[in-house]
């Protein structure tokens, strides 16, 4: 049985990193990999991700061929988790993480909406460490009182259609822009407790085999969606 958190420990995370967040998963193929939120020490880690992804990896994630500057990067682990969040998935060896995915959400001014994103190395793509990661947004966003989950893909990230279906994504077509796609996710309205969300240790649910977490609804697309394109 995989143990609720991580075996890590994090002495040396900022005062206000949320570490009852961090939680060991077990991958549908058996590999163990940790779940947790992104913090400032980890910016040598993501750069070294960033910079292994495939060319195609990177511009699905930025849509465009552009590379990331060191302080973009920097940013990407200096988050304020008040307005926004950001998971990694890390495989663990002699005590040594190496950043397998990222997924985060940034709230919208309203604060009733987020925008997020994701990216998964290209050898660990289709084997549910991308599930793990958007469930887990999935799930902090909607204790966290947001209502929905939105953002954009490429038409032709066919791995990304993939997984945004699976957890019940609606995709629609872009009215400006016919190369990439929307999706979007209603949230149910369940807002936990600033108490309860301190102490919820298990806010990433423990996986069944397909990587899906049960504190979730069950991930069945959205009423009316039958993932055909859709306009407006």
């Amino acid at each position: 049985m995989m143990p609720a958190a991580a075996d890590l420990t994090y002495a040396n995370a900022p005062p206000r990193y949320p570490a009852h967040l961090v939680a060991s998963r077990r991958l549908p193929e058996g590999s163990s990999i940790v779940i947790r939120p992104i913090r400032p020490e980890d910016e040598a880690i993501e750069w070294a991700f960033i910079r292994g992804l495939s060319q195609d990896s990177a511009y699905n994630r930025l849509l465009s061929a552009r590379k990331l500057t060191p302080e973009e990067i920097r940013q990407l682990t200096r988050i304020d988790y008040e307005r926004e969040m950001a998971f990694i998935a890390v495989a663990v060896d002699a005590g040594i993480e190496r950043v397998l995915g990222d997924a985060r959400y940034v709230r919208d001014a309203d604060g009733r909406g987020a925008e997020f994103a994701i990216v998964v190395a290209d050898a660990w793509q289709r084997r549910g460490a991308g599930t793990l990661l958007l469930n887990a947004l999935l799930a902090h966003a909607r204790a966290a009182g947001i209502e929905r989950l939105h953002g954009i893909t490429l038409a032709t990230n066919e791995v990304m259609h993939g997984l945004a279906r699976k957890l019940g994504f609606v995709r629609k077509l872009d009215p400006q822009d016919a190369s990439v796609r929307q999706l979007e996710k209603a949230l149910s309205a369940v807002v936990l407790p600033v108490t309860v969300l301190a102490g919820h240790s298990n806010l990433l649910g423990a996986a069944n085999d397909e990587g899906f977490a049960p504190c979730d609804p069950p991930l069945s697309p959205e009423p009316g969606a039958d993932w055909k394109e859709k306009t407006g």
